[in-house]
């Protein structure tokens, strides 16, 4: 078995449908980074002013460049160039979800200006897709901590944005006791707790990741799996408010059913994100519940 039906295995689409996904992806994506860079230029990110700046101005032009046919091929392109800046100026600070970022956006730079490769790059993107939805299941395993719902626990010590979505099924002795912990102070805890409904919610957490993610893979449950991943995703975005990474994650999966869903969608993304950017620099409201995290 060759690469090309390794890869084969993620797709089946007519080719029509797979211009219409690449062309969508691209104009989301590249959309995405300049957003995020320029939040990360309002917020002060961990990254030397000089690479943001220039990282935002890059990206701008290159989700741009995604709007115009003649020249949108040359979008993830110019788009790694600048991504590449950024991942040496937030090194070691950038997350998981930039990496990504980074690796969708090197697979659609190798599409063609007449559309070559189109079909090898969806593949590729459907392929790393259901990689890291797998891998975020098999990370909670190894490290243990959802066991016994001690993540989650700690998650809702934290703040409301966790609480508000798991702390109803804690006694609320349990939740003054994990909100008075301090987080940032070793040694803090036990994080356990007893409610039984919320370690069975906190071990389906990995058990779905790691199910869901290869009936991405299997023509006969592709749709069926990815509709259960996007409410899943959506769901747990109820708690971590990571809505700019949800946004990314969603159109990823969007690939997975036979409908150009995604496309359809950048329209409002693009006023989306506008009104984000605007609320982040206080020109219009809801400022307060934008911050970095949000991308």
């Amino acid at each position: 078995m060759n690469a090309r039906s390794v890869l084969s295995v993620a797709g089946g689409d007519a080719p029509a449908l797979v211009s219409a996904k690449v062309d969508g992806l691209r104009k989301f994506l590249l959309l995405y980074g300049a957003v995020r860079s320029w939040l990360w230029l309002i917020f002060g990110a961990l990254i030397s002013p000089g690479l943001v700046v220039l990282g935002a101005v890059g990206l701008s032009v290159a989700a741009a460049l995604a709007w115009r046919p003649r020249w949108a091929h040359l979008g993830p392109r110019v788009a790694l160039a600048f991504l590449g800046f950024e991942a040496v100026g937030s090194f070691p600070h950038a997350d998981n979800h930039f990496v990504l970022e980074v690796l969708v956006v090197g697979l659609l730079a190798l599409v063609g200006r007449d559309g070559e490769g189109e079909e090898v790059a969806l593949q590729g993107i459907l392929w790393v897709t259901a990689i890291v939805f797998f891998q975020t299941g098999l990370q909670k395993v190894l490290h243990g901590q959802y066991f016994g719902g001690e993540f989650l626990a700690f998650m809702v010590g934290r703040g409301r944005r966790f609480g508000d979505v798991f702390g109803w099924m804690l006694p609320a002795a349990d939740v003054e006791k994990l909100v008075a912990y301090d987080p940032l102070r070793s040694g803090q805890g036990p994080y356990r707790v007893a409610s039984v409904p919320f370690r069975v919610v906190s071990n389906a957490v990995y058990l779905l990741e790691m199910l869901l993610a290869p009936l991405l893979l299997i023509a006969r449950t592709r749709v069926v799996a990815a509709v259960l991943s996007l409410a899943f995703v959506l769901l747990i975005q109820l708690g971590a408010r990571e809505i700019g990474f949800a946004l990314m994650f969603a159109n990823l999966l969007l690939l997975f059913v036979p409908w150009e869903i995604g496309r359809r969608l950048v329209p409002f993304f693009a006023v989306f994100a506008a009104w984000v950017l605007l609320a982040a620099i206080g020109v219009l409201p809801g400022g307060a519940w934008i911050d970095p995290g949000w991308m």
